[in-house]
Parts: structure tokens; C-alpha cells; sequence
């Protein structure tokens, strides 16, 4: 096909921070001329956090709107649409799935992914390396674009950010962080990149892998401490499916939490309630401290001095005290 002398990106994605950004992009009048989202039937079978269709921004900015078959984008229908338009450069931004190499090739200056982690690529390739840096109680994040081959996050880098990641941070906060960063660093590389004129670098080192997380992962252990229930709390939050306990029979969904106290309540045992407030808060003990459950949800239960939630957790969670060597493999997870 001949190329149009105009410059011509597709912007994929289907969360919300990836419409905030799309939004910026064409306020700041990058070409972008076509959007690839899906629908929420597809994200729901998919399993998307955070899902918010880009259709009704493209729409409002008269881009062409594509919906793959597939997610996973590996349909002849899905590769005939890339085919067809032929863009210069592909912008993928919240989109949970590998781009297959034939669909990368139709582009002329490649797509252009991110990714990090609390020590930079190589280190932390894979699955939910935000919701990882909580877990581990990280200070740092580093946020790379990077241009997107066949590989789980294995492309040349093209620019790197750093941000903090603080004690009140959420999972929500550091999309908001992820957010800002990225629309200064597509900002400053898209025109340069356009214009084949910005150097892309491999990156270097010895690479590790994060593993997948599952909804089941989020269940907690009151033995593992305060700090530890904290960051698993607001690891998973929402956008993410949340942590979880349970009571008996019931599952109680607990979607904000703050260390408490380690002076109170010293002998109670792990996973015990030991304080309800007339606010509807209640503490609960762990192995070294108290915590502080601020936000929660249960159809069947309401708290109550001296209940006792299971303090075990799924023996095999991926995050779990005997699967810490895995956290960084050598093996990428899909």
C-alpha cells in the first residue's frame, strides 16, 4: 500500500487510564487517525481491570474505531484491519496482551509499549509489576517505553522515568503516576520517532520474571503482619478484584486498610477483631500488630469483638512465603 504523506498512528487500549491519555495525545494534536478498544462483553471474558471502551473518545474526535475478533488479536480479520491501514506507528497503552509479530510488522516504525519495575528493564518483566512493587513494600518505580516486539516486555527501550512509590500508595495512585509519566514521555518521542530520528536501546542485564496473578491471590494471611495485609490491600484494590478474608462461611471483601497500632491489643491472637467503632471500622489483629479495616464488604456478615477470621490464606498463593524464589524467574508467565 502507498503511504499517505501524512503521519499515521493507532492508539490501542481499553482501560481507563489509557483513555486519559489518548485524550491528552490528541488534545496536543499527536496524528493519531484510528483507535483499537473492545467492548465490555469482551472485557469481561477477558477479565480486564479497569476496563473503559476508547470508542466514545475516538468517535468524538472522528477516528476510525476498530474491535478485534479476538483480544488476543490473532484473527485474519484482526491482521487485515492492521494490513489495511498500514500505520506508521502503533501506541499500545493498557491492552493485556501480547501484539502478535505479523500485526507489529505492518507498521513502519514499530508500536510502543511500557513497562517497569522498582530496579528498571530487564528486571520485572511480566504480569502486574505495580501491584508486585506494592506487595514487596518498593520506594521506587521505573517506567520505560519501550518498542514492542514478539516478546513479554522485551523490546528496545526508547525513554526511562522514575517516580516514588510512598506508603499511602494505592494501586490507584500509581496509575494516576503511570498516567502522568506517560503522557510526558509519549509526548517528547512520538514526533521524534516519526521522523526516524530517535535511537532505541536494548536493553541490558540479566532479565527477571513476575508471575501471573490470580483473584484467588488476593486471600489473606494474618500471620504474615501488618505491613505485609497493608500492601496486599492496596495492591489489589480496585481496579483490581481486592483482598479478602474469611468468616466462617463468609467471604469479606476488604478494599481499604491502615496499619494500626503494634501496642494495642498485644496478646489477641492473628486474624481476631478486637475493636468495632461506631463508624462501622473495625481492627483486627495480625501476628505482629493491629490493622485497621476502614472499607469492607460482605453480604452475610457484620463485624464483631472476638470474631475470628481464617488466618491461613490459599497455601499456594502466588505470593506466598513459599513461593518467593519464583518471583523472579527465569521463565516469563503467560
Amino acid at each position: 500500500m502507498t503511504k499517505s504523506a501524512e503521519p499515521s498512528v493507532v492508539y490501542v487500549g481499553c482501560t481507563a487510564p489509557a483513555r486519559d491519555v489518548l485524550e491528552t495525545l490528541l488534545e496536543r494534536g499527536v496524528p493519531i487517525t484510528a483507535v483499537v478498544t473492545i467492548g465490555r462483553d469482551m472485557a469481561s471474558a477477558n477479565a480486564v481491570s479497569g476496563y473503559a471502551s476508547l470508542r466514545p473518545t475516538a468517535e468524538k474526535n472522528g477516528l476510525e474505531v476498530y474491535e478485534p475478533r479476538r483480544y488476543a488479536m490473532d484473527t485474519d480479520a484482526d491482521f487485515d484491519f492492521f494490513e489495511t491501514v498500514n500505520p506508521d506507528l502503533l501506541i499500545v497503552n493498557g491492552w493485556q496482551r501480547l501484539i502478535p509479530e505479523s500485526i507489529l510488522e505492518t507498521t513502519t516504525h514499530g508500536a510502543l509499549g511500557n513497562h517497569g519495575s522498582a530496579f528498571g528493564l530487564p528486571k520485572g518483566r511480566g504480569r502486574s509489576p505495580l501491584n508486585w512493587s506494592l506487595i514487596e513494600g518498593r520506594d521506587r518505580f521505573l517506567l520505560s517505553v519501550i518498542r514492542l516486539d514478539p516478546g513479554a516486555d522485551s523490546g528496545d527501550v526508547v525513554t526511562t522515568t522514575k517516580f516514588d512509590i510512598t506508603t499511602h500508595d494505592t494501586i490507584e495512585t500509581l496509575y494516576y503516576k503511570v498516567t502522568m509519566c506517560l503522557k510526558q514521555m509519549l509526548l517528547e518521542v512520538v514526533d521524534p520517532i516519526l521522523a526516524g530520528e530517535r535511537p532505541f536501546e536494548p536493553q541490558a542485564g540479566e532479565p527477571t520474571y513476575y508471575p501471573k496473578r490470580n483473584p484467588e491471590d488476593g486471600e489473606i494471611n494474618w500471620e504474615d503482619g501488618t505491613q505485609a495485609v497493608y500492601n496486599l490491600v492496596r495492591a489489589v484494590a480496585d481496579p483490581y478484584p481486592g483482598a479478602f478474608t474469611h468468616a466462617d462461611d463468609d467471604r469479606i471483601m476488604i478494599w481499604d486498610a491502615i496499619p494500626f497500632s503494634a501496642d494495642l491489643e498485644p496478646t489477641a491472637r492473628a486474624g481476631t477483631v478486637v475493636e468495632v467503632f461506631w463508624t462501622g471500622d473495625f481492627v483486627v489483629a495480625t501476628a505482629d500488630g493491629t490493622i485497621l479495616v476502614r472499607e469492607w464488604e460482605s453480604p452475610g456478615w457484620e463485624p464483631a469483638v472476638g470474631d475470628r477470621f481464617d488466618s491461613s490464606g490459599t497455601p499456594d498463593r502466588v505470593d506466598s512465603p513459599d513461593n518467593h524464589a519464583n518471583l523472579s524467574s527465569d521463565q516469563s508467565n503467560d
